[in-house]
């Protein structure tokens, strides 16, 4: 399977492209995809728009490669086959530490994603490709039934965290929410359905 963060991108100088990804990263997050232009991140990024275009290809390329660089799924990978025996617990402080990575703002990579998946058919594709390749990396053996059913898992809790903002899941600690729906991950990673809660 290819590697979506590398799909589109160009060789270049790496500090120029940090640049760019820094500079378009905080404009996606602070003013959302729609209102984000090419043309605004070449000025802030102080570049000419078509080196971003030669870099990264197009809006929506820039968008996915600066959104997932920063979660850095590609330097955790949530269910690699490398940790086969990572219990649902673990699947889920993985997932939710890959948000939180900037504690001024926690989760707000993950909220500027949603707003571009309500906004853009093609980036709700690539994100869709992102979560399956990331959080799914190396493990043929899992079959598309649990891929989904964990990925719907791991993103309703995200979604409740940290756009929804639901007590007591929103302020409650990672650890703490790992501990409350990792035995649920771990029934599904199994390809088992989980029991209804009882009463």
């Amino acid at each position: 399977m290819s590697s979506m963060a590398g799909r589109g991108r160009r060789p270049g100088d790496t500090d120029t492209r940090e640049v760019i990804l820094a500079a378009a990263r905080t404009m996606f997050t602070e003013d959302g995809f729609n209102k984000t232009a090419v043309t605004g991140v070449a000025r802030r990024a102080e570049v000419d728009p078509a080196l971003i275009y030669h870099y990264f290809g197009t809006k929506v390329d820039l968008f996915v490669e600066s959104m997932t660089d920063a979660a850095e799924f590609r330097d955790d990978s949530i269910t690699d086959s490398s940790h086969a025996d990572r219990s649902g617990t673990e699947v889920v402080a993985a997932f939710l530490r890959n948000w939180e990575l900037d504690p001024e703002a926690p989760g707000r990579t993950f909220i500027a994603v949603t707003q571009a998946v309500a906004s853009s058919p093609e980036a709700t594709e690539r994100l869709k490709q992102f979560i399956v390749e990331r959080t799914w990396h190396n493990t043929d053996h899992h079959t598309n039934r649990r891929q989904s059913m964990v990925s719907s898992q791991l993103i309703g809790i995200a979604i409740t965290r940290y756009i929804l903002r639901l007590e007591p899941l929103a302020s409650a600690a990672i650890d703490e929410v790992a501990a409350w729906y990792g035995p649920t991950i771990d029934q599904w990673m199994r390809d088992a359905k989980p029991s209804a809660p009882e009463g």
